[in-house]
């Protein structure tokens, strides 16, 4: 028998017993921890995906405030509107950094504006996604800056109750672009989100879908993503409180995200039939092949459909609205989850007339 092969034989108990006790010991945190997904130096994006008061929020605060206490790196931190930014900084933020952090970093905060100052220093920076268009014009980017970046979308996905009033992709790639310009190096962006029913827009930009927990690197996106299942511990923890007993079925506290699959298409697709043209981008267009499967759109010759005015195409408002029908109507299939949800996205976005 081959050498190698006998020494793998030998060292797979000890690797199996490794992952038995290493899911054994995750079992038994409580809260979590970004040490690990910091690993991955070659990553711009840290996508952490958990349930509520599993410590996601509290583990990337303490990382951008060790960063900033030992190499005075001031940080950049998100909130998806407005109103969440004002409640943070009220009261020279008092609500921004648990009360623990405050006295273990020794902290002296005030805040002036949407800056957040410790001992009088710029530390942290608030920004809302919601307000991308009007930071534009502001200089919120340093090139002399050497020490690099740590930005953080905190609770970046919609709840379900929860309007939309703007396109939060495109907003978060103003928002960024605005912050970091054409930097490679030294930049960490975190993504800190409760899961939800749906996978959120943001995880669509990175042709991401979770539906199985673990850990994901998406190494052409230079992001890795943490899909966390909740231990034993933090179960035992939530069992019994308000939110448990009130709404302890929903994913933001079972930590399990439904994804309606039964309208994804399993066989080939046949005959171009349209194109459905949300603007005039190609990555924003859509081919209906026969059986009314939509896939996205790769450069398929055939007639098109204008979701929107003035995007070089006809408009016609009652085919339009036919889409919208269909769509009620649960009439199509998709390609893949990935489309359907990006063309859902894409629909949510226009207001009928």
């Amino acid at each position: 028998m081959d050498k190698s092969l006998v020494r793998k034989l030998r060292e797979a108990p000890r690797a199996n017993k490794s992952k038995k006790e290493r899911e054994r010991l995750y079992q038994l945190k409580e809260w979590y921890t970004i040490r690990a997904l910091l690993g991955n130096t070659w990553a711009f994006f840290y996508i952490l995906l958990g349930a509520r008061e599993r410590g996601k929020s509290y583990s990337v605060m303490k990382y951008c405030l060790t960063q900033w206490k030992l190499y005075k790196k001031p940080f950049t931190w998100m909130k998806l509107n407005e109103a969440s930014t004002k409640k943070m900084l009220a009261n020279d933020a008092i609500q921004f950094v648990d009360p623990d952090l405050v006295r273990n970093f020794n902290l002296k905060l005030k805040s002036k504006a949407n800056i957040v100052y410790d001992n009088n220093e710029k530390m942290c920076t608030m920004l809302a996604l919601s307000t991308a268009h009007n930071d534009k014009g502001v200089a919120l980017f340093d090139n002399e800056n050497d020490l690099g970046f740590n930005i953080v979308i905190d609770e970046f996905q919609l709840e379900k109750s929860q309007r939309r009033t703007f396109d939060i992709s495109y907003n978060l790639v103003v928002q960024l672009e605005n912050l970091v310009r054409s930097r490679k190096e030294k930049v960490r962006i975190f993504f800190i989100g409760n899961t939800t029913e749906e996978a959120s827009d943001i995880l669509s930009m990175f042709n991401f879908i979770p539906q199985e927990f673990g850990v994901y690197k998406l190494k052409s996106k230079r992001c890795v993503i943490d899909y966390m299942p909740n231990s034993k511990a933090y179960t035992e923890r939530r069992k019994g409180t308000v939110g448990d007993i009130l709404a302890g079925n929903t994913s933001n506290f079972t930590n399990s995200i439904e994804t309606d699959t039964s309208h994804v298409h399993k066989g080939r697709l046949t005959n171009p039939q349209y194109i459905i043209k949300f603007s005039k981008d190609t990555t924003d267009w859509f081919t209906v092949w026969s059986g009314s499967v939509i896939a996205k759109y790769n450069k398929e010759k055939k007639r098109g459909i204008a979701m929107r005015r003035y995007i070089d195409e006809e408009f016609f408002p009652e085919i339009r609205d036919q889409v919208f029908e269909q769509y009620d109507a649960r009439s199509f299939k998709y390609a893949n989850l990935l489309t359907q949800k990006q063309f859902g996205y894409q629909l949510s976005l226009i207001k009928r007339q």
